[in-house]
């Protein structure tokens, strides 16, 4: 009976760890930083939006960098729950035209972790004239 009693108390806490984290926890609007070539942006949102069990989608609204304004970056992302269980790693790509620089087309890579609390990403903007690639930064908290 010792035994019984020890084994279920070890047993419990371990349960309690793991809370089952799932796109539902991750979706909503996360507010914070944004960082691009070292410069901070403060105050800026980024929305995760529930496509399906296993993708999201991330929207940064009207986004610019000094003078030039990017416009909306919308893209679809893989989210896959990594092997602690405690966060989504996130994986998207897309393409953005923008007027400014003469209806060019963009690349974009989105990588980064989402939680129920905290989005950390990087949006990396590819082809831009005279940069090459614009990395930009987030990360914010619901």
């Amino acid at each position: 009976m010792i035994c019984s009693v020890a084994l279920f108390t070890s047993c419990s806490d371990d349960d309690d760890a793991v809370k089952g984290l799932t796109i539902d926890n991750v979706v909503g609007t996360f507010t914070g930083d944004l960082s691009v070539l070292q410069q901070p942006i403060p105050n800026t949102s980024i929305t995760v939006i529930k496509v399906d069990a296993n993708t999201v989608k991330v929207a940064l609204k009207d986004f610019k960098f000094g003078e030039l304004v990017i416009g909306d970056i919308t893209a679809n992302c893989k989210a896959t729950l990594d092997k602690e269980g405690d966060d989504f790693d996130l994986n998207g790509q897309t393409t953005l035209t923008v007027a400014a620089l003469g209806n060019v087309e963009l690349p974009i890579v989105i990588e980064g972790e989402v939680d129920a609390k905290e989005l950390d990403i990087d949006i990396n903007i590819t082809n831009v004239p005279l940069l090459n690639t614009l990395k930009v930064e987030f990360e914010g908290t619901k």
